[in-house]
């Protein structure tokens, strides 16, 4: 049966009365708060503990406001939370400044600093660690201090009522006065304390929190509130004093309680005190649920009593497999919910990841569902936090230059600016920024540059390596724009202010701050950023960088984000199962309840055992096992549509059974079973089609090549398919960064090295005194001398960028005694260098489908060409590969499907290149040759055989095959596996599935 509202007396004492927290709590709360303002005749003061049910509970008081009030009563009761009510105790203005938590962190922080011992006692050298030591400090501190919180109460409101002049004089006679008063009690109570201690790492945090311990701490701030609030009560005549009614939405702590109990009881002596809570009887349907001191058999008998009461048939049980379906079962519960008309939906997140993916796949619905997201959606997921530490990474950078990849993502940040950071006085053409940092991607990609500036600028001087264009500007002053930024930040001492001062500059200089502004999110991120403009006693601390940065990134991982309410046809509230108390919604679904996350605890804190916390009057393990019970037991209890929801089976494929409470139900309603997830989901029919080989079919308003490279040319010949998709379609795999040095820009280094060896060379040569014509053995030495000293400049700038390069130069250096024996070799053999990455190319004529006679150019650049001393008409051409010589071997069995020679040769004797010579040889070399198997006279060059004869059926094949391409011919993916293993289109053409 529910208690009736008690009938307030005179006594001094505080009245008590239970409501039972169902369906119906709010209605008798709110009956109950009106009753007590007929009684008195004066408008309540209802203080809540936890602020979760206040605008509900303001909500009912309207809804339930009697007829024919007197009209000085008639408005709604005052309804506050606890921390709201401490917040607003007169004079508070006048307590010992608040610290907020970010400047008590750095306190603690610059204390630890000066204790070195003490981090590496607590193992938090690292700067994280040291910011997660600081939290875990004063959160174990305040524990300590709350445990004797109680016992300064009296003796507070007797130094207010006996110092009153003084005290509210200003803030400093409150510290002058109260500063004594709490260091005797923490010296009364450290020895008790002590006594309580046995680890040693709490006996160390123990003496800390002795001498950290200030009168501006939440704990006592708390104190202070509450004894001028009893103060101010005083001082009311009686009969102005209005009655205080508190409720206790959810179990407190023992020390919360003692100190609760003890204000009502002061505060009786002046008005009615009511203390409002929850009468579980009715409700619990687990023994846990019920006061302990209940006896056992009455306990069964009570819950089989609530369980005969209740209403199964409202409670559904889901179990899904895997992940992914019980998200999908969880947004499909949802969206059943809202066909049935229903617009007030709660979502219990005990298992918080698939509250998040089912919250992505209800997203879809759009602007028709409100989602409001109540379990602490951290402001660190959000891309405005995103692009703001994209930033801080590029900070932490080495000077030698910031990684590829940290500097790109800062980049593609949706908040940058470009015509900022290029020039914050001019106004840049829009038009010439379009594509500006996808064309910076592309080049540090091809040219896999994975970091440095040096790199960088290397990375877009070589893209424009063989062609005339000067590289773009834009993308040199941006590189050093951004550089310029960040060395602002190198060799300096680095203290709070300076460093907040920086960091707001660079924002609005970047122009971020512009377009953190019109975000929701990054609204909320410069506010956070506002609070670092500490004191001047905070602002001067000194730090290193990555300290001050793990402090910013620390913050904003605390913080959540607030979204924006908008007006829908429905809403879904997502919760802890915690804020389900005092709340009304018309359905509600629960994810997480299997095993292991119903219940869940959160752990005592750092350096306490759950027995040395109960000890101190915190929060207990049990304690927190009671109240879930409870919680649990009034969500069944108290709303029309539950629905259940877990994952059946562990990540590992271990099968997880749910919830014990929910099997002990499941006990006492043999009828109420779990079902299938995939119930949910209608059977969908089809019929079976095997896949076929895949068939491009080139599109009749698709333009078809006029030009086509080496490379391209050996695509269609390993592929047609593949030639389409990359070549015609233009599809590229998006490509990252590889780990270690990428061997495509080793190649094009080595290509760069000798081409400016063998021009030094050249240039040599015509000098009379030059050792490269008159000693053999002084010509080897200069030679090996000469390409050693360019190979260490052009690879200078490369090291300068990434360090990890210098390996890749180290291997190269071996091979060069064997690289200068094999020109020695072949200048013996009657070779002479001629010219080095020169650009050759043809017109191949052929006939389309309509018959007209068409041509197609076939260019590229060949990497060196060599005449012949002792034949007039002879030159050769040679290409460098930076493989191994087995690798080397297997092109020139393939020459036909790989003739980048023969068209390097047919080009050159075509456009005539080298005058009155003809190419008639042509061989690869290997510039990783095994020089530790046969040291200098190491083996690395392949020699096409049978020139004449291959180059006719080259130029035969060639002209075929462009035909056929020309023709419109479906193009069938036929490619052996060595090629489609590593082939970009492969998951178009789907080989592996026909």
């Amino acid at each position: 049966m529910p208690h009736p509202f008690p009938t307030l007396s005179e006594q001094k004492q505080p009245h008590a009365w239970t409501i039972a927290p169902n369906a119906s709590a709010l209605k008798s709360l709110a009956e109950g708060i009106w009753n007590c303002a007929v009684q008195t005749k004066q408008r309540p003061l209802v203080v809540l503990s936890t602020a979760g049910p206040l605008m509900g509970v303001r909500t009912a008081l309207e809804k339930y406001r009697p007829k024919d009030l007197p009209s000085h009563i008639a408005f709604l009761p005052q309804v506050m939370s606890f921390n709201d009510w401490l917040e607003a105790a007169p004079g508070a203005w006048k307590f010992p400044k608040k610290q907020t938590d970010l400047e008590r962190w750095l306190s603690v922080y610059a204390t630890l600093r000066k204790h070195k011992e003490l981090q590496a006692w607590f193992k938090a050298e690292t700067e994280a660690g040291s910011w997660g030591l600081a939290q875990a400090i004063i959160a174990a501190c305040d524990t300590l201090s709350n445990s004797i919180a109680p016992s300064l109460q009296q003796e507070l409101r007797n130094l207010i009522t006996n110092q009153d002049q003084a005290i509210t004089q200003n803030t400093q006679s409150w510290i002058e006065i109260l500063e004594p008063l709490l260091d005797r009690a923490i010296g009364e109570a450290y020895p008790a304390l002590a006594k309580k201690v046995v680890d040693q790492e709490a006996q160390v945090l123990l003496t800390f929190w002795r001498y950290i311990t200030s009168s501006s701490d939440p704990a006592f701030r708390k104190q202070y509130a509450l004894a001028t609030h009893l103060e101010a009560a005083q001082k009311i005549a009686l009969a102005n004093v209005r009655p205080l009614i508190w409720v206790e939405t959810a179990d407190p702590t023992p020390i919360d309680k003692q100190l609760i109990q003890g204000y009502l009881a002061d505060y009786a002596q002046y008005a009615p005190a009511v203390e409002v809570t929850m009468n579980w009887e009715s409700v619990a349907l687990w023994a846990e649920a019920l006061d302990p001191g209940t006896p056992e058999e009455q306990k069964l008998q009570t819950i089989k009593t609530n369980i005969d009461n209740s209403y199964p048939e409202h409670w559904h049980l889901i179990a899904a497999k895997r992940f992914e379906e019980l998200a999908w079962a969880t947004a499909k519960t949802i969206e059943q919910q809202l066909i049935n008309g229903k617009t007030n939906i709660a979502l219990v997140a005990q298992d918080r990841l698939v509250a998040r993916r089912a919250r992505a796949l209800l997203a879809r619905l759009g602007p028709s569902l409100k989602i409001q997201d109540e379990t602490g959606w951290k402001l660190s997921t959000t891309r405005a936090a995103a692009a703001l530490n994209s930033w801080l990474e590029l900070l932490r950078a080495p000077p030698e230059g910031p990684s590829a990849a940290d500097l790109l993502e800062f980049l593609q940040n949706p908040f940058l600016d470009l015509g900022k950071c290029l020039n914050s006085n001019a106004t840049r053409d829009t038009e010439s920024l379009n594509g500006l940092v996808a064309q910076f991607e592309d080049i540090l990609i091809a040219s896999q540059a994975k970091s440095g500036w040096e790199t960088f600028h290397m990375a877009i001087e070589g893209s424009v390596a063989h062609s005339s264009a000067a590289p773009n500007p834009l993308l040199l002053e941006f590189l050093q724009s951004i550089r310029g930024r960040l060395n602002r930040w190198r060799g300096i001492k680095i203290n709070c202010a300076l460093a907040h001062q920086y960091l707001m500059d660079d924002l609005i200089q970047m122009g971020m701050t512009q377009g953190l502004e019109i975000d929701s999110a990054g609204k909320q991120l410069l506010e956070l950023l506002e609070t670092f403009d500490f004191d001047v006693e905070h602002q001067q601390i000194a730090m290193r960088l990555n300290e001050w940065l793990s402090l910013l990134k620390t913050v904003i991982e605390e913080s959540s984000y607030e979204e924006k309410g908008v007006n829908a046809a429905a809403t879904l509230s997502i919760l802890p199962l915690s804020s389900t108390r005092f709340r009304e919604f018309e359905s509600v679904v629960m994810v997480g309840c299997d095993e292991q996350q119903l219940p869940a605890f959160s752990e005592p804190p750092l350096f306490f055992s759950d027995a040395l916390n109960r000890l101190l009057g915190g929060s207990s393990i049990e304690a927190q096992f009671i109240q879930q019970a409870r919680d649990l037991s009034q969500l069944l209890i108290s709303f029309q549509s539950v629905d259940l929801l877990w994952q059946s089976k562990s990540k590992s494929g271990e099968p997880l059974r749910p919830s014990a409470w929910i099997q002990r139900l499941q006990m006492d309603l043999p009828n109420w079973q779990a079902q299938n997830a995939s119930a949910l989901f209608a059977p969908r029919n089809g019929a079976a089609a095997p896949s076929q080989m895949a068939i491009a079919k080139l599109d009749s308003d698709l333009p078809m090549p006029v030009s086509m490279s080496p490379s391209a040319y050996k695509a269609l010949r390993d592929c047609p398919y593949r030639y389409y998709v990359r070549s015609l379609l233009g599809l590229r795999k998006l490509k990252g960064f590889e780990e270690g040095f990428d061997a495509s820009l080793a190649g094009q280094t080595l290509h760069k090295i000798l081409r400016n060896f063998y021009h030094a060379m050249k240039s040599e040569a015509p000098k009379s005194n030059s050792p490269t014509t008159n000693d053999s053995g002084l010509r080897r030495a200069w030679m090996q001398d000469q390409l050693t000293l360019i190979s260490e400049q052009v690879f200078k700038r490369l090291i300068e960028g990434d360090a990890r390069v210098l390996g890749v130069l180290r291997d190269w250096q071996k091979q060069i005694p064997s690289f200068i024996q094999w020109q020695l070799d072949r200048e013996a053999q009657g070779w002479q260098f001629h010219d080095a990455e020169v650009k050759v190319g043809f017109d191949l004529p052929f006939t389309d489908v309509d018959g007209n006679g068409r041509h197609i150019r076939i260019e590229g650049y060949a990497d060196r060409f060599d005449v012949s001393i002792h034949d007039p008409q002879a030159a050769s051409v040679i290409d460098y590969k930076n493989q191994s010589l087995t690798k080397v071997e297997q092109r020139s069995e393939i020459v036909l499907d790989d003739p980048q020679l023969l068209i390097y040769a047919r080009a050159s004797n075509e456009s005539n290149k080298i005058p009155g010579r003809a190419v008639n040889a042509a061989e690869w070399v290997a510039l990783k040759a095994d020089v530790k198997k046969d040291g200098d006279e190491a083996e690395r060059s392949v020699v096409i055989a049978e020139m004449p004869d291959l180059m006719q059926a080259f130029s035969e094949q060639m002209t075929e095959d462009v035909q056929s391409l020309w023709s419109g011919k479906p193009l069938k993916a036929f490619a052996p596996d060595s090629v489609c293993q590593y082939c970009e289109a492969r998951g178009i053409c789907r080989k592996g599935m026909w």
